[in-house]
């Protein structure tokens, strides 16, 4: 069921928007080929639900993001920051696989809604351990 990638144990130079942009496709590639492992992951978290909720995937919306995504200086975290339309990458020193990985992650933010509403931010965590992200 996973989709992230391995992280290898080394630190990488400063992202760059220029490295943002050649990863782009490799992550809209996982996200459009994997739709359906994502999905399946996030049908797992439903169960853990009361009443079973609507789900729909919006597959269209987190490819939007990544397309959308850019390099901020506001920050030194490894972490990025998203909204329903765009993302935020740190300038931090990160290798590809993981600048990758945290595109992945943040793409994966609102990609899913149960009922129509939003999911929490831990839920969307879960699922992504699920997907295999360390988050």
């Amino acid at each position: 069921m996973h989709i992230f990638p391995v992280y290898p144990n080394t630190s990488g130079s400063h992202v760059s928007q220029r490295r943002i942009n050649k990863l782009k496709e490799p992550v809209v590639q996982i996200l459009t080929q994997r739709a359906d492992t994502i999905r399946k992951a996030f049908e797992k978290l439903a169960t853990r639900y009361a009443k079973k909720p609507v789900l729909k995937l919006h597959i269209d919306d987190a490819v939007a993001k990544v397309r959308n995504a850019r390099v901020t200086c506001a920050s030194d975290s490894l972490h990025g920051e998203s909204d329903g339309y765009r993302m935020w990458i740190p300038a931090a020193k990160m290798n590809d696989t993981y600048l990758l990985g945290v595109m992945l992650h943040e793409a994966l933010h609102y990609v899913a809604t149960f009922d129509g509403k939003d999911i929490c931010a831990k839920d969307e965590h879960y699922v992504m351990r699920l997907l295999g992200d360390d988050c």
